[in-house]
């Protein structure tokens, strides 16, 4: 149960501060440029953060693509990966609660929030391919750089993508559930999820092509002769 609390809590946050942090820029009005920096500071922060906390107790996926990546490796069981998929899914909208309860919003709206566009679809792959490609390539190496190393090239990939990174099927579905600048209508969510697994299994192969996994050699069992 702790496994699936932190998914939960961890993509609640990240949810939340996505949410969050636009909903606030929307309130001050400031420098687009400006505000657009601090969302996308907000979201690496925290999501370095929930994984410093929550790495050595649920691996700190916090995304649907990610747990399937690790399910395609044979790195967790069938069972497991969707009570994964599911505390992330409910982790999400629940943050998208909160986020407009702080701002005292409508608790469920609905997008209307159109983001479609063949620029936009290609950001939405490159920036999930990249997310799941650095995991993976970081996990193999057993590196302890990997909050760190996601939580920037998240913050890196909204400052310079046309989609803003979603990269994640449960915050896509989260951030249907606002009226925030940084929501999505459920008709592109649905495209932008379908894009994000893609780039999340191609992700996979084209990691296992760079640094494949190392094969068990067999034991050979040698019997005695009397």
């Amino acid at each position: 149960m702790k496994k699936y609390l932190s998914e939960f809590i961890g993509t609640g946050f990240l949810v939340g501060a996505i949410l969050g942090s636009n909903l606030l820029a929307m309130q001050i009005l400031g420098e687009p440029s400006a505000a657009h920096l601090a969302h996308a500071l907000s979201i690496g922060g925290t999501l370095m953060v929930m994984i410093l906390v929550f790495g050595n107790i649920s691996g700190a996926h916090f995304n649907p693509a990610v747990t399937i990546s690790f399910l395609i490796n044979k790195d967790m069981d069938a069972q497991e990966g969707f009570k994964y998929i599911i505390a992330q899914i409910i982790g999400g909208i629940t943050g998208a609660v909160i986020a407009n309860l702080m701002y005292e919003s409508s608790a469920f709206p609905i997008s209307d929030v159109v983001r479609q566009g063949n620029g936009v679809f290609l950001s939405e792959f490159i920036t999930t391919f990249g997310l799941v490609m650095i995991i993976h390539l970081l996990v193999k190496q057993k590196s302890s750089a990997i909050p760190f190393a996601v939580g920037t090239y998240i913050f890196a990939a909204i400052t310079y993508s046309s989609s803003t990174a979603f990269a994640n099927p449960a915050v896509a579905i989260g951030r249907i559930f606002s009226n925030a600048n940084a929501s999505i209508n459920p008709e592109s969510a649905i495209i932008f999820i379908f894009i994000q697994l893609i780039a999340a299994v191609s992700a996979y192969f084209v990691c296992n092509i760079i640094m494949p996994p190392i094969k068990k050699r067999a034991v050979k069992t040698v019997s005695k002769r009397k």
